[in-house]
This record gives C-alpha cells, sequence and structure tokens, in this order.
C-alpha cells in the first residue's frame, strides 16, 4: 500500500476527499490574499472582540 494515499487513521483517501480539500486550501489562499491587501486598522474592525488580546500594563 502506498503511504501517500492514506489518511492517518490508515483509511484509503478518495480522489474526492482530496479534491475538497484543494478547494478549501484554494479558498483560504484567496482569503489571505484578500487580508493581505487590506490596511492594518480594516483587518483590526474584523477580529471579534472576545479574540482581541489584553493590553499590557507594563
Amino acid at each position: 500500500m502506498d503511504d501517500r494515499d492514506t489518511n492517518h487513521n490508515g483509511e484509503k483517501n478518495s480522489a474526492s476527499d482530496l479534491l475538497e480539500i484543494a478547494a478549501q486550501l484554494a479558498a483560504l489562499a484567496e482569503d489571505i490574499k484578500t487580508l493581505a491587501a487590506m490596511p492594518i486598522e480594516q483587518i483590526s474592525t474584523l477580529i471579534e472582540p472576545g479574540d482581541r488580546p489584553e493590553a499590557s500594563s507594563e
């Protein structure tokens, strides 16, 4: 058995699974390109309030 055709559980990956992963990675790459083109101020407004780091009191 070729290791490239199995996942971490030893199960065979289907071509449709691999195509789905490739499509998700392509969409993620597009999102990253969009974010890279934005000014920092605009990106900070996209962050959820609970996800923002606490200000340091040093």
